[in-house]
């Protein structure tokens, strides 16, 4: 049975795109369905919200169209086929929902095209019926043969994972390790700056490829959205799309987290869209599909992201270095630790993680899968080199495990696979090693694993710890984050308080760093807070912390621990399993 769809532009202006939909029932009735979520981002996004006037293109007596739940509607055509129609309003600028201008349209399937409920292994066309004003179509999906406008796709789960793009923006191609790609640049950048992205972006792909042994893809999309207050990326089968601010892009510090980006939603497509735990595919798209190992998907990729740069000298070892204290400061200065663990992170993000923006107590008691599991994962990589001498790494299991469930088993592994793979591709017990940082919520002592290649912590000063963060709101300081640290943890202050002074000082943004500078740890003072047009008095007694300022390489080790860094630095020739071969192994689409 096919499915087919054909869309027009109707009214970009207004944001509104019009599908049709034919089906050939094998039933009386057929329950049409809007998915509640995309995968890759973890929570509900209610996409039935946007759907209007679902109505039958030519009706029958006796047919009728009855919504019977928020996101199922029931068609009665007496098991004839029917056409039906609806209208998509698509004005939200993210990387997970539709975005329809007369500037360009961005077609995210899942938050755009009804399917029938019973039916998702169903072949689908694709065809649009209008493309004015726009020149260019850019999707995964595979043209029909003999036809110019019409695409096809096997199945829903892969035609869900193919967003479309209409623009008159000229994609920028290249060609490596057998594979084609187009970069879409949407965004006022110069050509040569456009140039310059691309030949970066081709040295991180042919280095990625290399060292996981071929790419099944014989084409990859790159969407690259450049607008204001933006950033993320969603990854696909095929393709992504990926959202940064303009805003001084190019300074060296941000064209990195771009390229970062970039490199973090290529790595997908081995690991999440084919290396995958067990939960992620097939799809049930009207719920949460939960596991708890999104600290794979998502945090070994987010090691692999900075890594590859360093790999292809985009990154200097001393830039790689800071990254890496960035990421290891940004979790240590959470309290979520402590309250959860990394496999709780994963299994609740569709109503912790990804709702942290509207939970303000989220840095106290949670913490990100991305980071944790990107600082797990380098303690990894660290720990197989040591033990190995070099010899083996994070690479061989990724390896392993893309040869032995996608390719031979067709299928995604639990964690005791995850694990049990990982022995066998480099003869250690990780799981005896790293299965408390895993399963419970405790610290990754990282500092032991860097010290295995001469990389330490440089001590500094303790710094005063006032507990609580603040933000600067049309001249006043606000409150806006607060640590549950001993000086604020029997003080009354809440987020969104004002706060005015300090003993007898005014503070303001411009002079409040100056006067925490003159307490000390120990001291006493007293906070003048406004909340809710009151004004309010409170006791804080300063406390302080531990501090570092960066990590330093020890340069006067010698022996294995050198050679160790050399490796995980790429400074020397590096071990087989980091080096990236010339030759690319073969390997058989599906």
């Amino acid at each position: 049975m096919i499915v087919k769809y054909s869309l027009d532009t109707y009214q970009p202006h207004r944001n509104l795109l019009k599908v049709e939909m034919e089906v050939h029932p094998d039933k009386q009735e057929t329950l049409l369905s809007i998915p509640n979520w995309s995968p890759g981002s973890y929570k509900i996004r209610d996409y039935s919200k946007s759907i209007h006037q679902v109505n039958f293109v030519q009706s029958k007596s006796g047919w009728h169209i009855e919504q019977i739940d928020l996101d199922t509607w029931k068609v009665f055509s007496k098991g004839e086929t029917f056409k039906i129609s609806y209208i998509v309003h698509g004005f939200e600028h993210t990387v997970r929902t539709n975005f329809f201008t007369s500037e360009f349209i961005l077609v995210h399937p899942p938050a755009t095209f009804l399917y029938p409920k019973d039916r998702l292994e169903s072949e689908i066309e694709l065809s649009w019926k209008n493309l004015s004003p726009f020149r260019y179509c850019y999707t995964g999906l595979k043209k029909k043969e003999g036809s110019k406008q019409t695409w096809k796709a096997k199945h829903f789960d892969e035609f869900f994972d193919c967003p479309i793009l209409l623009t008159n923006e000229k994609h920028i191609s290249f060609s490596t390790e057998g594979c084609n790609f187009d970069l879409v640049i949407l965004g006022d950048l110069e050509t040569k700056d456009k140039k310059k992205i691309s030949k970066d972006l081709e040295t991180i792909v042919q280095t990625q490829i290399k060292l996981m042994g071929g790419t099944e893809n014989k084409y990859y999309l790159f969407v690259l959205d450049m607008t204001d207050n933006l950033y993320g990326g969603l990854e696909h089968l095929n393709c992504s799309i990926n959202q940064f601010d303009p805003n001084g892009w190019s300074s060296p510090d941000n064209y990195r987290t771009l390229l970062e980006l970039l490199s973090h939603e290529y790595f997908h497509h081995w690991n999440v869209k084919r290396i995958r735990p067990i939960a992620l595919g097939p799809f049930d798209y009207q719920k949460p599909n939960l596991t708890k190992e999104l600290w794979i998907a998502e945090g070994v990729t987010s090691f692999f992201d900075a890594y590859f740069l360093l790999l292809c000298e985009l990154y200097s070892p001393q830039q790689y270095i800071a990254k890496l204290w960035k990421d290891i400061q940004e979790l240590e200065e959470s309290l979520g630790e402590s309250w959860m663990s990394l496999e709780d992170s994963s299994f609740t993000a569709w109503t912790k993680y990804y709702n942290r923006p509207f939970d303000p107590n989220f840095s106290n008691t949670g913490i990100s899968y991305y980071t944790k599991g990107a600082i797990l994962s380098l303690g990894m990589h660290l720990y197989i080199l040591k033990q190995t001498k070099g010899k083996k790494s994070l690479v061989d299991i990724m390896q392993a495990l893309n040869k032995q469930y996608h390719q031979e088993k067709k299928r995604g592994f639990t964690k005791t696979e995850f694990f049990q793979t990982a022995k066998k591709a480099t003869g250690l017990d990780l799981k005896l090693e790293f299965n408390p940082y895993i399963s419970e919520p405790k610290r990754i002592p990282i500092e032991n694993y860097l010290y295995l290649i001469g990389i330490e912590r440089t001590p500094s000063k303790p710094k005063l710890e006032t507990g609580f963060k603040v933000k600067e709101e049309k001249g006043r300081l606000i409150v806006s984050k607060i640590l549950l640290t001993k000086s604020i943890k029997e003080t009354d202050i809440n987020i969104g308080d004002e706060w005015i002074g300090l003993d007898d000082k005014r503070v303001l943004p411009s002079n409040y760093k100056e006067i925490l500078n003159q307490y000390g740890s120990g001291k006493k003072a007293e906070l003048l807070l406004s909340r809710r047009g009151k004004i309010l008095k409170r006791k804080i007694k300063f406390d302080s912390s531990p501090s570092t300022n960066e990590l330093w390489i020890d340069e006067k080790v010698n022996g294995e621990k050198k050679e160790l860094r050399e490796i995980f630095l790429h400074l020397g020739q590096g071990s087989k399993s980091l080096k990236p071969s010339s030759k690319t192994k073969k390997t058989k689409s599906k």
